[in-house]
Parts: structure tokens; sequence; C-alpha cells
């Protein structure tokens, strides 16, 4: 299932890609992205990001290492991106970037979760991964460059919790490239 390598576009009008489906046993993938994990913009990539020995050197939630990686326990889902498509000459098509919105909250509303809150009010990019609930983990080796924010929401009701609810944005011509999750 580990998809690596972004794919080569063809520079002509040939080429059809491979499907496969199995009547007998498809193969599904739930939803819910579960984790999020947030390095900074500069951190080195993986060798192999499904290596479970380089995720436990790298994940910390107070490493000072410049290459650490932080794990954020979430409920969140990635919508369909949004594309522009322009009509140009000769009635042809083509496509812009994809417009990618990951949407999460985070419930657990401790003081040192507050603060990552206030350090990411100051326009910081980072690179992230994200696992769903079912272990497929989206990012490749190199991550994702993407904006995250953070916004509290305290709700109306006693009998609801307040939640810090986030954004991850990025843009990108192909989907986030993905692999079995190592945990």
């Amino acid at each position: 299932m580990s998809i690596l390598v972004l794919p080569t576009c063809p520079d002509d009008c040939t080429g059809l890609p491979l499907v496969e489906f199995d009547v007998c046993a498809p193969e599904i993938h739930y939803g819910e992205v579960s984790k999020i994990y947030i390095a900074a913009a500069d951190a080195d990539p993986f060798t192999n990001i499904e290596l479970l020995a380089e995720w436990t050197a790298r994940l910390s939630e107070t490493s000072v290492d410049p290459d650490a990686i932080r794990p954020l326990t979430v409920l969140g889902d990635l919508p369909v991106a949004e594309q522009s498509e322009l009509t140009i000459s000769g009635d042809r098509t083509v496509v812009g970037y994809k417009q990618f919105i990951l949407n999460f909250e985070v419930d657990e509303t401790n003081s040192v979760n507050y603060n990552f809150l206030l350090t990411g009010e100051c326009n910081l990019s980072f690179l992230i991964w994200f696992e769903t609930s079912d272990g497929v983990m989206y990012g490749g080796n190199e991550g994702i460059l993407a904006t995250v924010r953070l916004s509290l929401m305290i709700p109306r009701e006693r009998t609801d919790i307040t939640k810090y609810m986030g954004t991850a944005k990025w843009k990108s011509v192909f989907s986030p490239l993905r692999s079995h999750s190592p945990f």
C-alpha cells in the first residue's frame, strides 16, 4: 500500500494508469484523522517513514532537538481539496494546484497545549504528517509543508467541553503520499 513516490506525468496524450477492484475482498480504509505529527518547517526528512526506529528517535512532547516531532491526538477530517480549472486556447483545460484543508479539534485543553495554540498564532509554517484511525500515514518521507492554525472554542453549554479547533492548509498538485503507519 505504500505510495512514497509521486507519479511521472506523461508529457503527451498517452498513458492510462492501472486500476484494481476485488469482488471478493475489496480493500477499503476507514475515516477519521486521529493523529497529527508536527515538526519545524526545516526539520530533516525521514529516510523511511515506515521505520518505527526513526519515529521513536524523533517523537517527543518536550525535546528541543531541531528535528523533534510533536504528536497531537485529534479528531479530524480531510475534505475534498478545492482545485481551479482554466480554459485555455483550443478549448483545452488545465488544472491548478489543489488547496487542502485538514480540519481537526484538540479536546485536551491543558496549559501546555494552550501555549502551543498561542505560539501557533505567530504565523509559522510546519511540516506535518497525519494518520487515520485505521493506521494509514500521510505525508511521505518529506512531510507536508503546511500552515497550522488553532482557535479556542468555548461552548455555550456546561455539559460540552472546550476545544481547540484547528486547520492545517497546504497547496499541492498531488494528494499527499501515503504509507503504513509504523505504530
